[in-house]
Formats: C-alpha cells, structure tokens, sequence
C-alpha cells in the first residue's frame, strides 16, 4: 500500500457543518459517559460484572433495530427528520437512565439512548460525507475529533460530580438540555437547495426497468469485509471505554472517582489522533491509516496492561486513544467507499456492525472476567484488533497504484444552483470523483441473482 491514490479534499466548514460535528460530539458525551458511569452505577444498584454488562447487550440489541430501520425512514423522511426524531428519543432515553428506579429503569433507558444516538450517528455520518463529497473522510474524521474531546471532558465531569458528592447523574442532566437546544439551531438553517438535497428525502426516479430509484441491489462483496473491520475496530473501542476504569481500579488501586475520571486519558488520546487524523485523511489511504494505528494500539495496550503504576497505565491508555481514534470515522469512510455509492445503507449497516460487536465484546470480556479474572479477560482487546489486522492485511480496499497528478483547488460551492441530475445519481448530488476505492477488484462484484 502507498500513500492515498486520491487525497481528500479540506472540509468546507460552514454553520450546517458545525451543528452536526456538535450534535455527534452529544452522542459521544453521552457514550463515553455510559462507559465512565458503568462501575458507579453497578455499585449503586449491587450487582456483579456479568449482570452489568447486560446494558451493553441491550445497548447493541437497540443498536441492531435502529441500524436496519435508518436507511429506509432516511429515504422516506429524509435525513433531517430523522435526525429531530433521534434526538427526541435519546432525550428521552437519558432521562430514563438516570432515574434512580433501579435495573430494569436503566435497560429500558439506555435501550431509548441506543436507538435514538444510532439513528442520529448514521444519519449525521451519511449527511456529512454526502454533504462533503471528495473532503467525506477528513470531515467525518474532524467531527470526531470534537466528539473526543466531549468524550475527554464528560469522566473529568462525572469524576469531579461524584467527588463534590452531586452525582453521576448531574452532567447527563444537563446533557439533555444541550441536545434539545442544538435540535432547535439546526432547525433555523435557511433551507438552500445543496441543504436540501443532503438532508432531505431521497426523491423517487423512475429506473429503465420501471422500479424506483432507490438502489436496493446487494451490496458488493468487498463491503462485508469492510463491515466486519468496522465492527471488530468498534467492538474494541466498546471494551476499552467500558472497561479502562476497571483496570485502573484492580491493577492500579486507584479509587471509583479517581478510576473513572482517569479514563478521559483515552478520550484525550483520540482527540488529539482525531486532529492528526484528519490531516492524515487527505494523504494516506484509509487501509494504510486503519493499519499504523492498529499496531500503534496494540503495542500500547500491552504496556497499559503489563504495568501497575498508575502513571504508566494513564499515559498508556492515553497512547492507546490515540490509536483508536481513526477506528471509527475511518471504518466507516471505508465502508462507504465500498458499497458502490449506497451511503445511507452503508452507513446504517455500519451502524448494525458497531452495535453487534460493541455489544457482544464487552458482555463477554465481563463474563471472562468473573470466571477467570479481569486482568486474563482484558486480552480479547489484541484479539480483537490482530483480527481486524489480519482482514486489513488480507482484504485491501485501497491497492498500489501509480502517484496521482494534484488535484486542481475546488471552485466555492454555490448553493443558489442545483445541481446537475445524473441518471446513476438520481438524489441529484454531483457524483464525487473516482478514486481506487470505488473501482472493482476482482472479487468485488455483487452476487449474481438466482
């Protein structure tokens, strides 16, 4: 592999763009606050590891519901009204969390959370690469990175909230007040018709066999591989998130505040790979950025859990962050670059990945850790990730090919215009540039029908 045959384009940064870093980096807020709140809240209600971890089943179950119901209301609804929706329920869904009404309170909670944050992630990750074009990858990567550094701040909060003895619960409050008043900025953006097209639903064309537009062909194969890096890269991001502070408290002998504010050493780490990412998005191929930061993540993982100072394994998990922090944003631009042009279902079906996996990888490492100890469960994280690896390694999306003339700067974008409709882009979007990634391999032709 060599450096990206297609380097990506500077994202376009305008109001539209920011209010969906914003509300992305919500989600994440939430996210990395479920992982921090997992050890107060399981003391709270007294329960062991297994039973848990059972918020992370029903969290991948809504997932999974959520990822194969967005594609179809995003061409019925449109991407915007979906996103109000989701929004709405995730709402709803924290408060139901943070009720003190035990167990069964917090399942149904977090189930409301996972449907509606699923449903805003797929649909804002499909408006931003739609709504970006050639510069997709760096901007979902940039979106990301404000996501982390949320994702930093949110154990800081709930750490410094639990210490003040204010509870846990206060900054997910308030969580719920910035959602709503984020959903009604959005909502006041002047309707221009490039706005329209990306958020918008997809309009109905009449095809040469007389079917609708929507493209519901199977996806080619090398999307499956794809999918299953996604969810293998998430099912560790998952396990890391929700169980750093658990590491801490057992190998370190740190305290729950002191544990579960350390864990925004991971969070810090993927902010600042975010940045770098990013940058690293417009002149590397995604294999060759997904690969560097697998091994880069591995070879910190080991140092975090070798070590007993509390120092090493902070500055380690920091490390590990940094590594993990393309998996996602990457993943997913990958994945969309090899469904042949279907955003939303690509985007959806990754989402259905994430959640599988992101769901199923910590249940188990939580069942491994009470049969035969925590610090032996923590190595399905290398599992994980010298499995991703290996499909990296064994299925490229991007190959060798010759260095590319430069690009010519992009004209403004000009949103008094429509754009040109094409018969292979009934939505109406100019359609991006070739690159590598969309040109089929060999073994990249979608199943024949029987």
């Amino acid at each position: 592999m060599t450096a990206s045959p297609n380097p990506g384009r500077r994202p376009h940064l305008d109001r539209i763009t920011w209010i969906t870093y914003l509300q992305l980096s919500l989600f994440a807020f939430f996210l990395y606050g479920f992982g921090a709140t997992q050890a107060l809240l399981r003391d709270e209600q007294g329960t062991s590891r297994t039973i848990a971890s059972l918020h992370a089943i029903v969290f991948a179950a809504a997932n999974v519901v959520a990822g194969l119901l967005i594609p179809r209301l995003m061409e019925r609804w449109g991407r915007g009204r979906v996103i109000r929706y989701a929004v709405i329920v995730m709402s709803l869904g924290i408060a139901v969390y943070t009720a003190p009404f035990g167990l069964p309170a917090s399942m149904i909670g977090i189930a409301l959370v996972s449907c509606g944050g699923v449903s805003l992630v797929a649909t804002a990750n499909a408006f931003i690469l739609d709504y970006q074009g050639s510069a997709g990858p760096a901007a979902l990567t940039q979106a990301n990175a404000l996501a982390a550094l949320f994702g930093f701040l949110v154990p800081l909060i709930i750490g410094l909230t639990t210490a003040l003895a204010w509870g846990w619960r206060t900054g997910l409050w308030a969580l719920i007040v910035a959602l709503l008043v984020t959903e009604f900025l959005r909502s006041r953006q002047p309707p221009t018709p490039r706005l329209q097209l990306a958020q918008g639903p997809r309009p109905q064309h009449p095809t040469t066999t007389g079917h609708s537009g929507h493209d519901h062909s199977p996806m080619p194969r090398r999307f499956w591989w794809s999918l299953g890096v996604v969810g293998l890269l998430l099912a560790t991001e998952f396990t890391l998130t929700l169980w750093s502070a658990d590491l801490l408290r057992e190998r370190a002998g740190l305290g729950p505040a002191a544990a579960a504010a350390s864990l925004a050493a991971v969070t810090g780490g993927m902010f600042c790979g975010r940045i770098v990412g990013s940058r690293l998005a417009q002149r590397w191929s995604v294999d060759r950025l997904l690969v560097s930061s697998i091994v880069l993540t591995l070879s910190a993982f080991f140092v975090a859990w070798t070590f007993t100072r509390a120092w090493v394994i902070v500055t380690a998990l920091f490390v590990v962050g940094l590594g993990i922090a393309v998996h996602w944003p990457i993943g997913v631009s990958r994945a969309v670059a090899s469904s042949g042009g279907r955003i939303d279902r690509a985007s959806g079906l990754s989402s259905v990945a994430a959640g599988v996996a992101g769901g199923i990888a910590p249940f188990v490492l939580g069942v491994l850790s009470d049969q035969i100890g925590f610090h032996l469960a923590f190595l399905t994280v290398p599992v994980l990730l010298a499995t991703a690896l290996a499909l990296l390694l064994i299925r490229p999306v991007t190959t060798t090919t010759p260095a590319p003339q430069p690009e010519p700067e992009p004209e403004p974008m000009n949103d008094d215009a429509l754009p040109h409709l094409t018969r292979d882009d009934p939505a109406g979007a100019s359609p991006p540039e070739p690159t590598t990634a969309d040109r089929p391999a060999a073994d990249d032709r979608p199943p024949r029908s029987q």
